[in-house]
């Protein structure tokens, strides 16, 4: 991925941005599958942002009960601030799902005050107060399908929403396994497996591996 094709970077010219990977300190790292990218439950500045791979954050509570909070693919970015969870009494961590090849960077060196007062370090400010509004956003979205009151309401909540933000003309696709939809649903999966199952069998979805169709009925 080039400098400025980084999701923090938007805006600001290739030399520009290489000037200001080496003015942040960022550094690169590579994990295997299924290693721990980075753990909340300890106090953390960086800000990681997904160069390549797959992975998903992840909260245990107490009882070590997963739930998928979020999936992150290529330009996907997290941290600390990001996570929006003040409770000590849940463990929040990212975990690869793939090999993955992460670029860190200081949350402090990103706000901190440019002596040259220069438009790019500004450009990258505004495109992580972007970020952490879409972030919001994306919580809300969350809030919306985990209000639902049965396993069927919030699944069809969940492929309504990733059906909204499919680009016109491309098939929607769930990006998860049965196993990760039932962690970030909150629900048992065999109890979603019989669900889905259901909801194939009265015409109301259609489904091939992970790409699927609603009828277009919920929405008379």
């Amino acid at each position: 991925m080039k400098p400025e094709e980084n999701i923090l970077f938007q805006g600001i010219c290739n030399e520009d941005c290489i000037r200001m990977l080496d003015c942040f300190n960022v550094e690169s790292k590579k994990f295997r599958t299924g290693s721990c990218i980075a753990d909340f439950s300890k106090p953390s500045d960086k800000v990681g942002i997904i160069l390549s791979g797959e992975a998903v954050m992840v909260k245990y509570d107490i009882n070590g009960i997963r739930t998928i909070i979020e999936k992150l693919g290529e330009q996907g970015i997290f941290g600390e601030l990001f996570t929006f969870s003040g409770s000590s009494r849940n463990s929040v961590q990212v975990i690869c799902e793939t090999e993955c090849t992460v670029m860190f960077v200081r949350y402090s060196e990103l706000t901190k005050r440019c002596e040259k007062a220069c438009r790019c370090h500004s450009t990258v400010v505004e495109n992580l107060m972007m970020l952490l509004s879409e972030k919001a956003i994306s919580l809300s979205e969350r809030i919306e399908v985990l209000s639902q009151r049965t396993i069927g309401d919030k699944l069809i909540s969940c492929l309504q929403i990733i059906e909204e933000k499919t680009p016109v003309g491309q098939t929607p696709q769930i990006p998860f396994s049965t196993t990760a939809l039932s962690d970030y649903l909150c629900v048992n999966r065999s109890a979603l497996q019989r669900e889905i199952a259901k909801l194939k069998k009265d015409g109301v979805l259609t489904i091939s591996k992970r790409k699927f169709k609603l009828s277009h009925a919920l929405n008379d």
